[in-house]
């Protein structure tokens, strides 16, 4: 009976794949070609290998001897002489082919720094003309053609699997010692950066390899370190007359062709179910009926040690995991549970882990059933009197919040804190006339509610699991535009932009929830302050090399209290390279580097600037630096206002260089 299926692997695709035919009991074959191939598969638990190259006959070959129903080509994108022998072989015995093809990276490589050329040829062609070192990320395979056509080969640095066969090219192709790094992958952005700087490379060479071959990472390595990429275009996306697939396309081809036994394994797919259920804030008076009823029918528990112990004896085995990966794993070795709880605390529509676990599991064919329960916010709340309509939620688990931004903007919070010391720390920097009340371990014996500076508290009661409800009578006034006056602005002799232009700037800015912002040239910063007060969640980088800006910019954020607002002290572009890459960008000044900043600051996703000009000069370099890097949706306003000031029982005119507001889109 023909019901095995033939993979051509040795990429992370296709070690996905057999990973995933394993779950379902179809038997196959991985073919690899090399010896190191076949310890990646075997470190992933593949154990039915082939190992060595095969042209079209030796395929064909094992096409006709084995029990094959298919053949899938998970081999790399580049590897095209690969592929046509595959497709000859199963194109000269009329057998299926069904070609896997890798997930492209999703990058906007287009700016300048980023060269793509056809070939190996096209590639050395242009690193022959850039000066500096030159790393090598594209393997051993094509080593030799490419050292061949460089001049001082001492400039070539190479990385490669560890492997003899990958070690002989390099030889081959005149490079030893330092020359040649032998690591496995994947690397991460960082690996990447550090490894570009330990060899002082100015360029890259790269294939077009996609998500799982690290695309994405050497790109960001790249623009963080500010040197030049070549990149050798896939040739896989240029070729017409075969249907590329993706892993769920390809599965669903190959249960078409095992017929009854694909209908059955389908059937019995979508029977996959998991139960994710909230058990409330404390002990089992805060279950829901339907959650007894769910601990009753299940066969197998899973949950953080601290919740299932939570749980009486139910009489079922209970794992001390709920990560929806572990428990993935976990089900697909114990096949023979069919009724799976993971249980949250509190409510799982609330900054529960539930909403990462049922995500994974979703993807993985389970049908998911979602049990809310009584969430300690809830419980909290009523403790106290409080009516959740009126409450702001939030939480600092695992992530950076400006809790105090949240309550400038809001007369009532409450707050997941992260720990017993951190909600201390929290409470002691709320506004002046605040009110503060702490709950810990709600629902359960052990339960406090406490109210700091009342007769009788002490922050050693602050214990266990903590929430926090902050009142503050001051957010009823807080305007709804932040709006600052320049007068309340600590100044110096920094140049500051003034109110007049401030506002019109803020609004061609166009910030958003989660912004990113990079203030370059931030002065004293007061477009710093007026956009770290725009929202919580946004996040701003004042950059400044003056020192006496510097100090300003520090007791500026103090006096505004705004945790959302990082000073980073440099030049840019330099001082730009650590940071995460913004959404917005201002610049205010740029000591002669508008184009290096610009390009610095764009990447896979796009980005908002807004320039401010005071000269004619400035300004046609600024319009120059927009169409030469592709700028989109340009708008200039030229502003002019005039004050008037009270001299003696008179108003006169003190009026405001006129400025160029210059807003694009990269």
């Amino acid at each position: 009976m023909r019901d095995k299926i033939l993979i051509f692997g040795g990429t992370t695709e296709g070690r996905l794949f057999a990973q995933r035919l394993t779950e379902l009991n179809i038997p196959h074959v991985v073919s690899v070609a090399t010896e190191y191939g076949k310890t990646v598969e075997n470190e992933s638990g593949e154990e039915s290998l082939l190992v060595g190259r095969m042209d079209s006959n030796a395929i064909a070959e094992l096409i006709r001897s084995g029990d094959f129903a298919a053949v899938v080509d998970a081999t790399h994108p580049y590897a095209v002489k690969a592929s046509q022998e595959i497709r000859s072989a199963c194109e000269k015995e009329s057998f299926m082919y069904l070609r896997l093809i890798r997930k492209d990276a999703g990058l906007l490589t287009d700016s300048e720094n980023v060269t793509y050329v056809d070939d190996v040829a096209g590639a050395a062609e242009v690193l022959e003309k850039r000066e500096g070192n030159i790393l090598l990320l594209t393997g051993s395979r094509d080593l030799k053609e490419i050292a061949s056509r460089i001049t001082d080969k001492s400039r070539l640095y190479v990385r490669i699997i560890p492997d003899a066969e990958s070690l002989e090219k390099c030889l081959e192709a005149g490079l030893s010692g330092r020359q040649i790094i032998a690591m496995q992958g994947p690397f991460s952005s960082e690996m990447n950066e550090a490894l570009i700087k330990e060899i002082g490379a100015s360029v890259i060479l790269t294939k077009d390899s996609g998500k799982t071959g690290g695309f994405g990472e050497k790109i960001k390595a790249c623009e963080r370190c500010g040197i030049g990429t070549v990149v050798i275009k896939n040739p896989e996306k240029t070729c017409t007359g075969v249907e590329g697939l993706d892993a769920g396309e390809v599965l669903e081809k190959v249960l078409d062709v095992l017929g009854s036994k694909g209908t059955a394994l389908r059937e019995a797919g979508s029977d996959k179910r998991i139960t994710l259920a909230g058990i409330g804030p404390g002990d089992e008076r805060y279950h829901t009926a339907e959650l007894d009823r769910a601990i009753k029918e299940a066969d197998v528990v899973f949950g953080a040690g601290t919740v299932l112990k939570r749980l009486s004896d139910i009489g079922v085995p209970k794992y001390d995991f709920y990560e929806g990966e572990k428990i993935w794993e976990f089900l697909r070795e114990h096949p023979k549970f069919k009724a799976p709880l993971a249980v949250f605390s509190g409510d799982i529509s609330l900054c529960s882990g539930a909403k990462k676990a049922s995500e994974f599991l979703k993807n993985k064919g389970y049908r998911i059933r979602k049990i809310t329960g009584i969430s300690s916010v809830a419980l909290f709340a009523g403790r106290i009197g409080a009516s959740l309509e009126e409450v702001r939620v939030i939480s600092n688990h695992g992530r950076e919040c400006d809790v105090r931004g949240y309550v400038r903007r809001n007369e009532k919070v409450i707050v997941l804190a992260k720990s017993p010391e951190k909600a201390l720390e929290m409470a002691a920097k709320m506004p002046s006339g605040s009110r503060v009340i702490f709950g810990c371990e709600l629902g359960t014996a052990g339960e406090v509610i406490a109210e700091s500076g009342t007769e009788g508290f002490t922050e050693s009661d602050i214990k266990g699991k903590v929430l926090v409800y902050i009142e503050n009578p001051a957010a009823a006034t807080e305007k709804l535009i932040p709006a600052i006056r320049d007068r309340e602005i600590i100044r110096g002799d920094v140049p500051m932009t003034k109110e007049e232009i401030r506002s019109i700037s803020i609004r061609k800015l166009g910030l958003t929830k989660g912004s990113v912002l990079f203030d370059v040239g931030a002065g004293t910063g007061s477009i710093s302050l007026e956009a770290a007060m725009t929202h919580p969640t946004v996040k701003v980088f004042s950059v400044e090399k003056n020192p006496e800006a510097i100090e300003l910019l520090k007791k500026n954020r103090e006096k505004f209290a705004l945790s959302n607002m990082e000073i980073v002290e440099g030049t840019a572009p330099k001082a730009l390279f650590e940071l995460p890459k913004p959404s917005h960008v201002f610049i205010g000044g740029s000591s002669g580097n508008l184009k290096e900043i610009i390009e610095s600051c764009t990447g896979e996703r796009k980005v908002r600037f807004v320039v401010n000009c005071v000269t004619l000069e400035t300004l046609g370099r600024t319009m120059e630096v927009i169409k030469e890097l592709g700028g989109l949706e340009t708008e200039v306003v030229q502003i002019s206002a005039t004050r008037f000031k009270e001299v003696g029982s008179y108003h006169m005119a003190d009026g405001i260089n006129p400025v160029f507001v210059i807003s694009f889109e990269i």
